[in-house]
């Protein structure tokens, strides 16, 4: 099964639903992280894929003020996650900003899965009063770069060595509303 492409963006599957994450989706998490190839794992979490697995995927699926996860299924697999947590250092800006992070299955990647996961992560977090969010990507993540800038809201790019760092400005640009969870 092949997704569309509608202005060089890729449709997902119409048996792909999207729903928030909690504590009952720690396994169907970790068994995504499990999942990665190398080259995700890194491209993910910057080097090798954590050892305990277990506790991100905890961290990840936490019911917390400041933090969510929405994840995409078909039927009961887990293809893709989205979160987003308060950074712990301290706010410089006026309005609350967090750090996200998005991970899709390897067999799905390039099927605008992580474009709609970002527009519900971005529509959950506009609604939570959020005005930035931050995203650090390997500069050579060229995949996830495309996915956050499609999103089609405002944003900057820094680049620092080897890493970059997008600031996507909730407020400024045309998000496209997900469809409802």
């Amino acid at each position: 099964m092949s997704a569309k492409a509608t202005h060089g963006r890729h449709i997902p599957p119409a048996d792909i639903h999207f729903r928030d994450l909690d504590h009952d989706d720690v396994p169907a998490v970790e068994d995504l992280y499990r999942r990665m190839n190398e080259h995700d794992s890194y491209m993910r979490f910057f080097g090798a894929r954590p050892k305990h697995l277990n506790t991100v995927a905890e961290y990840t699926c936490r019911r917390a003020e400041g933090s969510y996860a929405v994840g995409a299924f078909r039927d009961d697999r887990l293809l893709g996650i989205a979160n987003y947590v308060r950074g712990p250092r301290p706010q410089t800006r006026p309005h609350p900003d967090v750090e996200i992070a998005i991970t899709v299955d390897h067999s799905v990647q390039a099927h605008g899965i992580g474009t709609d996961l970002l527009e519900h992560l971005a529509a959950h977090a506009r609604s939570a009063g959020i005005r930035w969010m931050t995203a650090e990507v390997l500069a050579e993540n060229s995949l996830m770069i495309r996915v956050l800038r499609d999103v089609g809201l405002s944003h900057h790019l820094h680049l620092d060595g080897t890493t970059m760092t997008l600031e996507i400005d909730l407020q400024g640009g045309d998000l496209k509303e997900p469809a409802a969870i």
